[in-house]
């Protein structure tokens, strides 16, 4: 029997939708909506159930599991009366917006006894999922230097509209939080968390928010060398993204969003064999619950890069565009 999916959020909620549709295993059984107008698009092309009130979806005895969509600050909001429902929850990134409230999730979905997968896309990506593996052979050898990029360009109406983007309360910081957080993400995942943050600035240089649309933080890796992450929502090309990793063996970038190996012999590919991982974070969920498979993105993985992004935050010190701002 298939396990039942409700979506919350048909924002970026709407392409989880097609890929619930297109899972293995998986129904899409509801949606939920405050916007009218997308939530009978949604119900008319996926023929499931629509709700503009999220406490009616959680009593719909056929969803299993509730995908949480919403803005950032409001992942716990609907993750733990999701939980407390006993629903299974997935949650987009970032897991929330600070590192208390990604550990009261985690101890919601404990205390539920439901689990909690966290859609980190990119890990669910196959060739990556292959690099990972490859790094924990040892077939690249030590890490030399990591770099983390996501320079991307919004507009002030991208901020402007739904009035949470570019918050702390519910974006939980700017550029490193919402656009960066991905490729965050990916350092702690490949290169493990950082032992210290040697530098980090952060500042406001061409919007209109109270977060950040640039941050730079320099950190030592566990094994004493360098990594670096910039973030930036003012990059009008929109094509800076992924990361690239040197190692002693050989060196890895997906910067523009396809994997590119080079190994010291000139060879381009790895020979560690592609594990057989979940997809997407669906699949991660369904594998779950039906073989009793360890959670592939779980809560803690998902506390790692806000963790790390707390630390980027704590250590920077913020500027502005307009310099009779006060530095904080």
């Amino acid at each position: 029997m298939a396990i039942g999916f409700g979506i919350v959020g048909l924002g970026m909620g709407y392409s989880r939708a097609k890929q619930v549709i297109n899972t293995e295993g998986a129904e899409l059984v509801a949606v939920c909506d405050i916007n009218e107008e997308r939530l009978k698009k949604a119900c008319e092309e996926f023929k499931c159930e629509g709700y503009s009130d999220f406490d009616r979806m959680l009593k719909n005895k056929d969803v299993d599991v509730v995908y949480v969509m919403t803005p950032s600050g409001t992942h716990l909001d609907f993750g733990k009366k999701a939980a407390e429902a006993g629903k299974h929850v997935i949650t987009t990134k970032p897991m929330e917006v600070s590192v208390q409230r990604c550990k009261e999730f985690i101890r919601v979905c404990k205390r539920s006894n439901v689990e909690i997968v966290v859609d980190f896309e990119m890990r669910y990506r196959t060739e990556l999922q292959q690099l990972k593996a490859a790094i924990e052979s040892d077939e690249l050898g030590e890490i030399i230097f990591a770099e983390a990029r996501c320079k991307w360009w919004r507009t002030q109406e991208y901020y402007n509209a739904g009035g949470w983007r570019g918050t702390w309360k519910y974006d939980g910081g700017g550029s490193a939080a919402n656009q960066g957080i991905h490729v965050i993400d990916l350092l702690v995942w490949l290169c493990g968390d950082p032992k210290n943050i040697l530098f980090s600035r952060y500042g406001v240089f061409a919007h209109d928010i109270e977060t950040e649309d640039l941050t730079l933080a320099i950190m030592e890796l566990e094994n004493g060398n360098f990594a670096s992450i910039t973030t930036t929502t003012n990059h009008h090309l929109g094509d800076d993204y992924g990361v690239a990793i040197s190692f002693e063996n050989g060196s890895i970038s997906n910067q523009t969003g396809t994997l590119k190996i080079k190994m010291k012999d000139g060879t381009e590919r790895l020979k560690t064999e592609i594990p057989d991982l979940p997809r997407n974070a669906a699949e991660d969920m369904i594998r779950t619950l039906e073989k009793k498979e360890a959670t592939y993105v779980s809560g803690y993985e998902g506390l790692r890069s806000i963790k790390l992004l707390d630390r980027i935050y704590k250590k920077g010190k913020k500027y502005y565009r307009n310099k009779s701002k006060k530095t904080a």
